[in-house]
């Protein structure tokens, strides 16, 4: 069941309607897990099989670490870490590791899932299950009451995608005697609005427009035409993944919910430390807290930092997919981070300001759209195809071969985005401000334009894939 679709429009009134006239929290949470269970049986029906061993793995893992000697409960963390990220391992690793094995000892052939395929929101709720165990091997309690923690895990708007969610936030909510208010009804739909735009208004728009087209065969097309293709493509993630991350708050607050935010307007960033920091900013939390520190951070002298810092964004990098495309996207990412440490290291360093900002946001975001190359790209030989392509044919002076429709969105969609980060927020409460009818006539009106200037199609969210 996709956000963008109409029936979600149907599931999520009926759910909020359903929920708020329930008075117990636990009975609130019952029907939230049976709601969440209806909208992931719609994907794949075997796939929740996996979600319920990762869940009840968690649980019961929790249980066993509380009740265990102190002296004990590492070597359980590491045995439920084994056994909660075993899936993970299982469907989106096991053909990448097999492939690369079978380069140096032929013959290797045990039976693996059909490639492609990938229980959906795998990624998402595996470290989600494994961050609440940890915290609770490092002194928060346990959440004895299996409904909620279920809830925790399963919660429908944010079950695919993420945000990922700490146990603190979600659970702390679920037990609360919650009140939907005018604020969170305008502010929810307004949300939505934001999605639904994003989404079907711009991400899709310049994914048919300009890159697919340009990715399934980039020898095609002049390298001017390459470029604008990977700032379609740039703009196109961010606005399909935040556009994703919207709808998940949006529905949320709905709900009575707050659930944090994913993205600070990362192609604002004036460095690639500050672009991660921006960027799917639940994820960089996560394995900052859970890998970055534990591994000893920036503390210590020499080469430590900067080894930390490597496989920190090596993590971040092959959590996207099995493919050598984005351990090598996570290096690039990890050197540049590590450059930008070293640099701010050097004695006699300052803080640049006016036009040395400028040079910096410039080259990170020049270095995040190029680097974009390998997120797209099939295979490291399909990178090298496109990047090739790049360079080339520059001769061809020329305008890119794109429809003005395409061109109109790219350039509103940056415009938007580079837009001082208060006015969004000035419109989203006016908006909320305004009464209930002007909210159903604005999104009635987007439902319009999205039919009239959309693609007709409806595309899958980009990270449900990873």
């Amino acid at each position: 069941m996709l956000f963008s679709t109409f029936d979600y429009f149907l599931f999520l009134p009926l759910v909020a309607v359903a929920h708020w006239l329930l008075g117990s929290t636990r009975t609130r949470s019952w029907l939230l897990l049976v709601a969440s269970a209806v909208f992931y049986l719609a994907w794949n029906p075997s796939d929740t099989l996996v979600l319920f061993y990762v869940g009840a793995a968690g649980y019961l893992a929790a249980i066993a670490i509380e009740r265990a000697k102190p002296e004990q409960r590492t070597a359980l963390l590491s045995l439920a870490a084994v056994a909660m990220l075993a899936p993970l391992c299982f469907y989106k690793y096991a053909h990448f590791a097999l492939d690369n094995v079978a380069v140096l000892i032929p013959g290797i052939t045990p039976w693996v899932p059909p490639k492609g395929h990938l229980p959906i929101g795998i990624s998402f709720y595996s470290f989600q299950a494994l961050a609440y165990v940890i915290d609770v091997r490092r002194g928060q309690p346990r959440e004895r009451d299996p409904v909620h923690y279920a809830t925790f895990l399963c919660f429908f708007p944010h079950l695919v995608a993420g945000p990922i969610l700490r146990a603190h936030i979600l659970l702390g909510q679920l037990k609360q005697d919650r009140v939907l208010t005018r604020s969170d009804v305008g502010q929810g739909i307004w949300r939505l609005c934001v999605g639904l735009g994003k989404k079907l208004l711009i991400a899709d728009v310049l994914q048919q427009g300009i890159v697919d087209t340009v990715f399934t065969d980039p020898a095609a097309f002049t390298g001017l035409e390459v470029l604008v293709a990977l700032y379609a493509y740039t703009l196109m993630m961010y606005a399909d993944f935040s556009g994703y991350t919207d709808f998940a708050i949006g529905s949320a607050r709905l709900l009575g919910f707050h659930i944090p935010e994913n993205f600070d307007r990362p192609y604002q960033a004036t460095s690639v430390a500050d672009y991660w920091r921006r960027w799917h900013k639940t994820l960089s939390d996560w394995v900052r807290d859970y890998v970055y520190y534990p591994l000893g951070g920036s503390r210590g002298g020499g080469l430590r930092p900067y080894v930390n810092t490597m496989v920190t964004l090596v993590i971040l990098g092959v959590w996207h997919g099995a493919n050598w495309t984005f351990v090598v996207y996570g290096v690039l990412h990890g050197c540049a981070v590590a450059l930008n440490r070293w640099w701010r290291k050097r004695p006699g360093w300052t803080e640049p300001r006016g036009a040395g900002l400028a040079w910096r946001w410039l080259l990170t975001f020049q270095f995040v759209v190029i680097a974009r190359i390998l997120f797209r790209s099939n295979d490291l030989g399909h990178a090298g195809e496109v990047a090739t392509a790049l360079v080339s044919r520059w001769d061809e002076v020329s305008m890119p071969r794109y429809s003005l429709h395409a061109w109109a969105v790219m350039l509103a969609g940056y415009g938007i985005h580079f837009t001082p980060k208060h006015w969004a927020i000035h419109a989203r409460d006016r908006f909320a401000d305004l009464p209930a009818v002007a909210w159903g006539f604005g999104l009635a009106m987007l439902g319009w334009a999205c039919v009239h200037y959309g693609v007709g199609d409806s595309l899958a969210f980009i990270y449900y894939a990873f």
